[in-house]
């Protein structure tokens, strides 16, 4: 996909990331030419961030860069896998202020399964439509968010799904908006 041809886009991922939501968009991305840079928050996250597949263990991969060294103007996108990774990494000021700079500058965001908790902590679901998995509809309300019960929702510069079952369709809206997506060029 030409118009995804190196554009940059930051996996935010804790211990706990369900290794279907990382790795099916992950691959999506990379053949479609994007280059998905790996977030983690803090320095053990260089060394090891662990997986989990369903309810067992997966695999562990590490942090290419940390969330304090990024801004939104580093990347076109960010993705924010689910399983219980959202809810260790959503108290964390710097993902507030990373997730910020993306909704302000209208960049893409991907958001699955539970990783719509980032997006209610860093308090920006207020007024938007969007899906998670179905055990979290009642905190998007709660923040005043729209939840839609659908495979994959798009609102502005946002897309979101319910979860693994709904990555095919999430991947192609997904590659939809980084294509759609116009870089935005930081002010001299």
């Amino acid at each position: 996909m030409q118009a995804v041809e190196g554009k940059r886009v930051a996996a935010l991922v804790g211990d706990g990331f369900e290794e279907v939501d990382l790795i099916e968009p992950r691959r999506a991305l990379e053949e479609a030419g994007a280059v998905v840079t790996i977030v983690g928050c803090d320095e053990r996250a260089r060394q090891r961030i662990r997986g989990k597949r369903g309810l067992d263990e997966g695999q562990s991969i590490r942090a290419e860069e940390l969330i304090g060294d990024c801004t939104a103007e580093d990347f076109d996108a960010v993705l924010i896998p689910g399983g219980t990774s959202p809810d260790r990494i959503r108290t964390d000021r710097e993902v507030h202020r990373l997730l910020r700079e993306f909704d302000t500058l209208k960049k893409p965001i991907f958001s699955i399964g539970h990783g719509a908790q980032v997006l209610i902590s860093a308090q920006l679901a207020r007024g938007r439509q969007i899906t998670g998995a179905p055990s979290i509809a009642d905190d998007i309300r709660n923040a005043g968010g729209l939840y839609r019960d659908q495979p994959t929702v798009a609102d502005s510069n946002w897309v979101s799904t319910r979860g693994g079952e709904d990555l095919a369709q999430f991947n192609r809206a997904m590659l939809e908006k980084l294509a759609a997506a116009i870089p935005v060029q930081p002010v001299p």
